[in-house]
């Protein structure tokens, strides 16, 4: 419950951040250089985008489907991180630029594709295979294997 508190806080604060990053940026280097730059980004990350085509995201599916690390498993220069990357150059904003243009260095991606493939594995699935549930003996009754196998049949 603290990291989606956390996520919200931060995607909460991230447009007024990005509104000062952009003024004290327009500050140092003018108003329409600063559009300018944003567009400019804008572009690359729809050039990336581009680039990431469907069988990598097919890919990806299977990666996650079998709980895989993401970043690693995937050919360098593509998959679901340069996606990602791509589209947060396309976000109006430098803070997501960067971190974006952080996503496309293939070091980097590696590290951020480990540590996600880690958090995903540590994460908690209730309802996941092999998850127990714990029942009161009078929340469950048990069913003959006669009466199962019938049940089925129908």
């Amino acid at each position: 419950m603290r990291l989606a508190l956390r996520i919200a806080v931060v995607l909460l604060l991230l447009p007024a951040a990005e509104f000062l990053v952009f003024l004290l940026i327009a500050w140092a280097i003018g108003l329409l250089p600063a559009l300018g730059l944003m567009l400019l980004t804008s572009l690359a990350g729809a050039f990336v985008l581009h680039r990431v085509n469907h069988g990598q995201f097919r890919g990806f599916r299977a990666v996650l489907r079998h709980r895989g690390v993401i970043g690693t498993t995937t050919p360098p220069g593509g998959g679901l991180l340069v996606a990602f990357a791509g589209v947060l150059l396309i976000l109006p904003g430098f803070i997501t630029d960067l971190i974006g243009a952080g996503l496309l260095v293939p070091p980097l991606r590696r590290r951020c594709g480990a540590a996600l493939g880690q958090a995903m594995r540590r994460a908690p699935q209730p309802n996941g295979p092999g998850a127990v549930i714990d029942l009161a003996p009078t929340e469950w009754k048990a069913i003959p294997e006669r009466k199962l196998r019938r049940q089925r049949r129908r």
